[in-house]
């Protein structure tokens, strides 16, 4: 009687605690669900994965079309707030500039224009990039490396001095020299990562 008192006593405290772990995953829950950031972080991540599992099912060149359109989006979007940011740098007294961004014939304000100006030009140089860089990933079963990021780089920076009309009366040479500065920044960024990652995974792995 007293050895089924006490199973009796440790099958009670089990549901118990059972019941608390219930309670805590419910109240968990229910704190996620009226968390508008969680709320808005699930969706996103909910839209990424079908939109994952839509383009899988998709022709090559629908994925192309995406990501496009999805570079040149976001880089129409840094575009704008950049422009918009350059129109709030003051001109001191005079109109004279007040630095290399601000104002002036040679200066990069005036050069690029306003945020629709930048937002096109930035739209189009990250359009550009994911065009590229996606096309080659394709045509190269998924493999990406230095090569086509730098390719697709050289191609972004060529469209952007040409849309930007940085090239001035040259346009052909400087769009190919700005697309050659771009791909070799690229290459030499992918590399330092690539070599950051490898020293950090030896070194964990040393650990």
């Amino acid at each position: 009687a007293v050895s089924e008192r006490k199973e009796e006593r440790e099958r009670e405290g089990e549901s118990k605690g059972e019941g608390r772990l219930v309670m805590a995953a419910q109240a968990a829950t229910q704190s996620q669900s009226t968390n508008p950031f969680v709320w808005v972080q699930n969706k996103q991540k909910a839209a990424g994965q079908a939109l994952q599992t839509w383009m899988k099912k998709q022709p090559p060149y629908v994925e192309v079309a995406v990501a496009t359109f999805g570079g040149a989006t976001q880089g129409g979007v840094l575009g704008g707030v950049m422009g918009g940011m350059s129109k709030m740098n003051p001109t001191p007294p005079g109109g004279a500039a007040a630095g290399p961004l601000a104002g002036g014939n040679n200066g990069m304000s005036t050069m690029m224009g306003g945020p629709a100006t930048q937002a096109r030009n930035f739209a189009v140089m990250t359009g550009t990039h994911a065009l590229i860089s996606t096309t080659i990933k394709k045509l190269r079963n998924g493999v990406e490396d230095v090569k086509g990021n730098m390719a697709a780089s050289f191609g972004s920076g060529a469209a952007f001095s040409l849309v930007s009309g940085v090239g001035g009366p040259n346009p052909i040479p400087n769009a190919l020299s700005t697309g050659v500065v771009f791909a070799l920044f690229q290459g030499a960024f992918y590399q330092l990562g690539k070599q950051f990652s490898k020293n950090k995974g030896g070194g964990k792995g040393g650990e």
